[in-house]
């Protein structure tokens, strides 16, 4: 079985350099790909309208839509950037709103986009819970889509800068996976996304390594993950 993994592409607009690259990157997908894991921050900003899309992530859905119609299931992941599915991407993958854990030959792997391991982040948290509540989404919903997307192109614009250098990963992070790896779950590896970094940590677990991967971003690094043969690797397009 071979799967690919992506994460924080941060698509705003179809001329941006990485877009395009990111359209080529999935027509040119391998014949035999199974499965593509998409965790989270695709999507600069994502709401799920019911009877509307934004324009400008037309083409991405088009070239996502035509992987599916190949036979690969399609995995996406909520990052912080997108806060419901809608009809338009639950089409097209199978959502998930939080993490979980998923069983691939025989290894079950927890995956997340990775904003939510921080339990000590309690701000982010109620943040992240008001922005997704139900009578928060309604009310983006009664809004003009064009206004929603300024406001969240606005408060988005300081955030490209701090893209641009790898995010620092606090300690409570890997502590939290070292939980998760020694748990109950029997989780093997950790794939998640958010901090802009390849990255591997290894952690014992009785007789075996049992492993946290971090993904470089889509963004500026044009990093993806491929599984392939029970085997991991980190790959530039």
């Amino acid at each position: 079985m071979k799967s690919i993994f992506l994460a924080d592409a941060h698509l705003r607009h179809p001329e941006d350099r990485s877009y395009r690259d990111l359209i080529n990157f999935l027509k040119q997908l391998p014949d035999d790909l199974d499965r593509l894991f998409i965790l989270g921050d695709f999507f600069e900003f994502w709401h799920g309208y019911r009877n509307v899309v934004f324009s400008h992530f037309i083409p991405i859905l088009t070239v996502l839509k035509e992987v599916a119609e190949k036979g690969v299931k399609i995995c996406f992941f909520a990052g912080n950037h997108e806060i419901s599915a809608g009809p338009d991407l639950t089409e097209i993958a199978t959502f998930y709103a939080d993490d979980a854990i998923i069983e691939i030959d025989g290894r079950r792997l927890y995956l997340a986009h990775g904003d939510r391991l921080d339990p000590d982040d309690y701000l982010y948290h109620l943040w992240r819970w008001i922005l997704r509540h139900k009578l928060t989404l309604k009310l983006i919903d009664l809004a003009p889509a064009g206004l929603t997307l300024k406001i969240a192109d606005h408060l988005s614009t300081d955030t490209q800068t701090i893209l641009k250098r790898k995010k620092f990963i606090p300690p409570r992070i890997f502590r939290r996976c070292a939980e998760l790896l020694n748990g109950p779950d029997d989780i093997q590896a950790i794939v998640i996304g958010h901090f802009h970094q390849e990255r591997v940590e290894n952690f014992p677990v009785n007789t075996e390594n049992r492993s946290l991967y971090i993904l470089g971003d889509w963004l500026h690094e044009r990093s993806y993950m491929l599984l392939e043969d029970n085997r991991f690797s980190f790959h530039k397009a």
